[in-house]
């Protein structure tokens, strides 16, 4: 099963038509663990905490998450960031500490990131990724 990024999730909890169509189609293809990572929870954490009702915003979340499989962060994907992060610095295009660590995970779990920041995974030569805004079309 693919992991899904952030900006997924949070479009179908906001009840982005594309988002959800990429969410009904993964559930009807029986799939039997959605995954994430333990970095995409903080990050829907922050977006919790800047909405103004954050105990609806935290159970709507919660409700989704708990069906999730929660991939943690392991000695050798700190070893991943690591890399991924040098090879991005060396070639003058930081991504961000998040999204490199989300990377690691995907590449050491040998699973496509399904997200809608194309820009920034691009730019991680060994990470497979697809674009769920066009995977919706």
């Amino acid at each position: 099963m693919p992991i899904l990024d952030t900006d997924l999730i949070i479009g179908y909890l906001r009840k982005n038509p594309k988002a959800v169509a990429v969410m009904e189609d993964l559930i009807a293809r029986e799939v039997s663990n959605l995954k994430t990572t333990l970095f995409n929870v903080g990050e829907l954490y922050v977006g919790i905490y800047y909405s103004k009702n954050v105990a609806k915003s935290e159970r709507a979340m919660n409700d989704l998450i708990n069906q999730f499989e929660i991939l943690d962060f392991s000695y050798e994907d700190a070893r991943t960031y690591g890399q991924i992060a040098s090879e991005l610095q060396k070639r003058g295009e930081i991504i961000g500490d998040l999204d490199e660590l989300i990377a690691s995970i995907a590449i050491n779990h040998k699973e496509t990131l399904i997200t809608r920041n194309v820009d920034h995974y691009k730019r991680i030569n060994r990470l497979t990724f697809a674009n769920w805004e066009e995977m919706a079309a």
